[in-house]
């Protein structure tokens, strides 16, 4: 397979320029989603590494939670050349209240805050993303994720889910909320804050102002194959 170098932020060039630019239906291909499913059958013969098997409408609360500190961001950000003043001038903006975490940066947190349990994931796509409340530096940041289908025999012994994930801060995700607390609507899309705050407030008071994202993956991993043996 052939991948094509790319700008990080593009910009259209004057029409005095003689510079092309590729129709951006090129880079929709999935052209590494189709290969892992072409080579499905190769995968299969050395076994599924996926360590439990995921069933629609099952909630999975995330153990990890995950901090970055002001420097971490600050570096994430400069490699990523964004330049805003509220990631970097501690001089004019208290670094624990007024400084933000970039939202690449939060996305990645709460991806990463529910990669563990969601193992081995081959190929997410996120079609989905909805962004809260800030994160600051040192925030602590877990998820909680919800399985809404599953689609099998993909290609192979390939699995298709549907999840969406709810980024949380500054709470003990395991041992200060349980499932039964989370109100199924936080797991629908395209509500404002106000909407997701009032949920909140009425249903789940613990979760106010601590949601900072909200967001829709398509996962591909090798299904989970537990063998049954009879004595």
């Amino acid at each position: 397979m052939s991948t094509d170098k790319t700008m990080l932020f593009e910009f259209a060039s004057s029409f005095s320029s003689d510079v092309t630019t590729k129709d951006k239906s090129v880079y929709q291909v999935q052209a590494f989603r189709d290969h892992l499913l072409a080579k499905a059958e190769y995968l299969g013969e050395i076994g599924s590494h996926s360590l439990s098997p995921l069933r629609p409408g099952q909630l999975i609360v995330h153990t990890m939670c995950r901090a970055l500190s002001l420097s971490q961001s600050q570096q994430l950000a400069s490699l990523a050349r964004l330049t805003h003043p509220r990631h970097f001038n501690t001089r004019k903006y208290y670094p624990k209240t007024e400084i933000f975490i970039p939202g690449g940066l939060v996305l990645g947190l709460v991806h990463s805050a529910s990669a563990r349990d969601l193992h081995e994931i081959l190929h997410e796509d996120a079609t989905n993303v909805s962004f809260i409340n800030n994160v600051h530096p040192e925030d602590s940041i877990g998820a909680v994720t919800l399985v809404k289908s599953l689609q099998e025999n993909v290609s192979g012994d390939m699995e298709s889910l549907v999840v969406v994930t709810i980024g949380i801060k500054n709470t003990s995700v395991r041992d200060g909320l349980l499932p039964l607390e989370f109100p199924p609507e936080l797991f629908e899309q395209g509500m404002t804050r106000r909407e997701i705050e009032q949920i909140c407030s009425e249903k789940c008071p613990s979760l106010t102002n601590k949601i900072i994202l909200v967001t829709e993956r398509k996962l591909i991993r090798q299904a989970n194959r537990s063998e049954t043996f009879l004595l």
